[in-house]
């Protein structure tokens, strides 16, 4: 059992005043209070870690010389900095609740606290995990989340994700056998979009030794914004996905591919397709080389094309446990656009604290 605030400053005092045969009598006492204490935890089911509370977070200011055909611009932005409180409580014998909740912090921008991108509440045990809140769907934790290993945030580059990041007003369920990986998702909100389900989201995932593949359904209903009278559902996305990846001693190297279709409220159907390959290779001293191909398709022909593909190389350099710094070359080639190119240096500083 750790010992709290108190009682250190209680043995530091007594250490300077007490001869040492009385000391060495009170940390025996202490000894034995302790374990008296945790067995009275263990009669009535309670362990010392059953209940938790900590504060995590990563702040990522990254520096960033871009190019894109027509000007040149120096800027101070942000890799998704962000800090968190987690906690959980043991409930029966083989269940836990649990919660989190997670914000942006807008380095870039005043600093300022803004957005949730977490805000849950679930429970835990022997016949899976049920989530309620603002959470990660199954799409991006089956799918994105294997080769979204960079620092971006639209800095210049963000991951094409085919689905959300996060979602509000969602029920999930996880259930984990052995390598095979079952989530699913739903979303209902009866104030905008559909009246029965705004979000469905399912997957399998299979991890054998060092290989991983996944497969996800989603199907998502926007709010309507009035553009075909009221009573109308809004922008429709439907589309499946699959993920695969290696992950070696020294090598990572994972693709994910995604396509389906999107039917704006006010336009004619869509087919999107995105690919992307992400590697990692660990050098010695704890260098780390990164590098990405990505492909962009957003079915639109013609001047509103926003139709991309590029590549980036990263050099990585974990100086503590905490804290990487890299250096970084993204180019990026458009349809209907001027290329891309930029340069950027960057650390991230994480944090986890037991309160």
């Amino acid at each position: 059992m750790k010992i709290n605030l108190l009682n250190f400053l209680f043995i530091i005092s007594i250490t300077l005043i007490i001869p040492a045969p009385v000391m060495s009598n009170v940390k025996n006492e202490l000894k034995r209070l302790e374990q008296e204490i945790e067995s009275i935890r263990q009669r009535v089911g309670v362990s010392a870690g059953s209940r938790q509370l900590n504060l995590y977070g990563s702040f990522r200011p990254v520096f960033t010389l871009e190019n894109n055909g027509n000007d040149t611009v120096l800027d101070v932005r942000d890799g998704l900095s962000r800090f968190g409180l987690a906690g959980g409580t043991q409930v029966l014998e083989s269940s836990q609740m649990f919660f989190s909740g997670e914000w942006n912090v807008k380095l870039a921008e005043d600093g300022r606290i803004e957005g949730t991108r977490l805000a849950f509440v679930g429970i835990k045990g022997i016949l899976g995990r049920l989530t309620l809140g603002k959470q990660r769907p199954p799409h991006y934790r089956l799918i994105a989340e294997h080769v979204d290993i960079f620092n971006h945030a639209s800095s210049p580059h963000g991951y094409y994700n085919q689905g959300p990041f996060f979602v509000d007003n969602m029920t999930s369920y996880h259930y984990q056998l052995q390598g095979l990986t079952i989530q699913a998702g739903f979303r209902a909100d009866g104030a905008t979009g559909n009246n029965r389900e705004d979000m469905i989201n399912a997957g399998l995932g299979f991890n054998h030794k060092n290989l991983y593949v996944g497969v996800a359904y989603l199907r998502m209903v926007a709010p309507s914004t009035g553009v075909r009278g009221p009573n109308e559902e809004g922008d429709e996305t439907e589309s499946i996905a699959l993920a695969s990846y290696i992950h070696l001693d020294t090598l990572y190297l994972a693709a994910a591919y995604q396509g389906g279709s999107q039917s704006p409220e006010g336009g004619g159907d869509l087919d999107v397709v995105t690919l992307d390959v992400s590697m990692a290779y660990a050098l010695a001293h704890r260098y780390k080389i990164k590098a990405g191909l990505f492909i962009y398709d957003d079915g639109i022909s013609g001047r509103g094309s926003n139709k991309n593909k590029g590549v980036n190389l990263t050099l990585e350099h974990r100086v503590a446990d905490n804290v990487r710094i890299y250096g970084e070359y993204l180019v990026k080639y458009f349809d209907q656009r001027d290329l891309v190119n930029a340069i950027s240096f960057g650390f991230s500083y994480d944090f986890d604290a037991e309160l």
